[in-house]
């Protein structure tokens, strides 16, 4: 099937050209593919944006937390504790947003170049870190 007959025979040559034509198309198709597996699919993009803007809301939400107990609370007994919560929420808001942008721009990186996704310190510092609040608060609330 893969060559033409010697002796002229016009459907052996049909089926040749057929051939061909077919192993062309996979070629163009096998090249197509690949071209599509190397463009980062926008909707990686777009989970990635919704990731970052998720952490953005909790340093927000940290940030808020500690101007609140700043000026709402009323001091705790032990002077310093109210200070030491407001400060604590407010450096972990910094933290959690400078750490989100970084976060961001790893992954970004990674999908881009087709590597693995980088593994994250953001989830155990913000554990540690709103851990260390509640200890600070509970301190707090029980010497006053």
């Amino acid at each position: 099937m893969g060559s033409a007959d010697p002796s002229g025979n016009p459907a052996k040559s049909d089926e040749t050209a057929v051939d061909r034509e077919i192993a062309a198309a996979e070629a163009r198709v096998e090249q197509l593919i690949e071209v599509e597996e190397q463009e980062l699919d926008y909707r990686f993009t777009l989970a990635n944006e919704r990731t970052f803007l998720a952490w953005m809301r909790t340093a927000l939400g940290l940030l808020a937390g500690g101007v609140a107990v700043h000026e709402l609370v009323k001091p705790f007994r032990p002077h310093g504790v109210r200070s030491a919560v407001a400060v604590s929420c407010i450096v972990l808001a910094c933290v959690i947003a400078l750490g989100a942008y970084g976060r961001w721009r790893h992954v970004q990186a990674a999908m881009e170049r087709g590597g693995t996704l980088p593994r994250t310190l953001m989830v155990p510092i913000l554990a540690g870190g709103i851990a260390v609040i509640a200890v600070l608060a509970g301190i707090g609330l029980l010497l006053s």
